[in-house]
């Protein structure tokens, strides 16, 4: 085994500079020439759906992937069976197990170019967190009112710059109480934990039930985290509810001075809070059944995408989420592909299929018909489900016969 790793914030940022898809004058290239780089989401059991993660990117000389973890996913896994404890030390423990998981099949697959992502970081909402009559644990972590105040401020008159509706001084002070809330506070602690734990190069916030304003001071929150504990992990933030599976909203495709008018708000949201990757709506959906596909919203995409190289002076790539549900990749457009779903499915039914097949041995007790073949051969179901989606995102043995990451 040669000396693997995963690569670090800073060499992801550089691939997706490279995959930019607009030229130097804002022209988007012929979608042949552009690419998506696979964000594949594990669960637990971690071991399951990391050996196929890793052993298809290992193919054909290598693909780029990230290999990223939700909040739900460390918590499960950090918690196991028992009932109680911190939530925190779960996310702690949940981050280091899938950290150690990960580097393992690293080392065993040695694949080119992989990285680590902490995917969908929910903070609370504005509600729950201000009715929860939760304690604060240690006070020494909340910020003076005063600064909490400023803070807010700062991020209003940014958000109201970019064409966000003013909010009232009931909302601001509701705002301020949230800042300050015990909720809230933990959600910035185990930010920094899971960080501190995982290492990622990407790292996603969920803020998408936030008003916008508070969106702005989140993230801005958030972002300064990153620099203050010496992360160099991308920051993905969120700017309006993707949808879910089941919830009835239908998605309202923007057209002339409202799309202009969403691509300002963005622009100056990403400007503001420094995020080094975006999401919004583009007509996905999470958790969506296999027979259920959604038209990526491809102007909205190119309009907005846009609009932040020129309002930002920077390429900020932008994250798909419900990738399982989506009819085709907008190569490129998407420069990262969310794909959890699809590979819980694939395991999900190679599971079935093995004791269907195996029945009548696992009622026996037949240790070759209850042994791991049927683990095996879920994670090479997941391993050509993962080639069949890098190969969509044009990825596919990007590094070739080389393992040079500058191939």
């Amino acid at each position: 085994m040669g000396d693997v790793r995963h690569v670090t914030g800073k060499e992801l940022r550089d691939l997706f500079d490279r995959l930019n898809p607009f030229t130097d004058d804002l022209c988007l290239k012929p979608e042949d020439e552009r690419k998506t780089v696979l964000a594949l989401n594990g669960n637990f059991p971690f071991g399951l759906e990391l050996l196929g993660f890793y052993h298809a990117a290992a193919q054909a000389g290598g693909s780029p992937v990230i290999v990223q973890f939700s909040l739900g996913s460390l918590i499960t896994a950090g918690r196991g069976l028992k009932s109680g404890g911190s939530r925190l030390d779960a996310l702690r423990n949940g981050a280091r197990l899938a950290r150690l998981t990960a580097e393992a099949y690293a080392s065993m697959y040695e694949p080119p170019f992989a990285a680590l992502g902490l995917d969908h970081y929910s903070v609370p909402g504005v509600e729950e967190a201000l009715a929860s009559g939760e304690k604060h644990v240690g006070d020494e972590d909340v910020p003076s009112r005063a600064r909490i105040r400023s803070m807010l401020e700062q991020a209003a008159e940014a958000a109201i710059s970019s064409g966000v509706k003013p909010p009232s001084r009931g909302e601001m002070s509701a705002w301020e109480a949230y800042l300050a809330s015990a909720p809230y506070r933990e959600a910035v602690a185990g930010f920094r934990a899971a960080l501190e734990e995982m290492r990622p190069a990407w790292a996603m916030i969920d803020t998408e039930d936030l008003p916008p304003v508070l969106n702005f001071a989140v993230t801005r929150e958030f972002s300064g985290l990153l620099g203050e504990i010496g992360s160099d992990a991308i920051l993905e933030a969120e700017y309006g509810a993707t949808g879910r599976s089941g919830d009835g909203e239908e998605y309202l495709k923007l057209r002339g001075k409202e799309l202009e008018a969403f691509a300002r708000e963005v622009a100056g949201f990403v400007r503001y809070t420094g995020a080094g990757g975006i999401s919004y709506p583009i007509g996905m959906e999470h958790a969506a059944p296999s027979d259920v596909k959604h038209e990526p919203d491809t102007e909205r995409l190119e309009t907005v995408q846009r609009r932040i190289i020129e309002e930002a002076g920077r390429y900020t790539p932008f994250a798909q989420h419900g990738g399982t549900g989506a009819k085709r990749v907008a190569r490129g457009l998407v420069a990262k592909d969310n794909v959890n779903t699809l590979f819980l499915v694939t395991a999900a039914r190679a599971l079935k299929r093995h004791i269907e097949t195996h029945r009548e041995g696992i009622d026996r007790g037949e240790k070759a018909a209850s042994g791991v073949d049927m683990y095996l051969d879920a994670a090479r179901a997941i391993s050509e489900a993962v080639l069949e989606k890098l190969r969509e995102c044009g990825t596919y043995g990007f590094f070739g016969l080389s393992l040079d990451r500058d191939a």
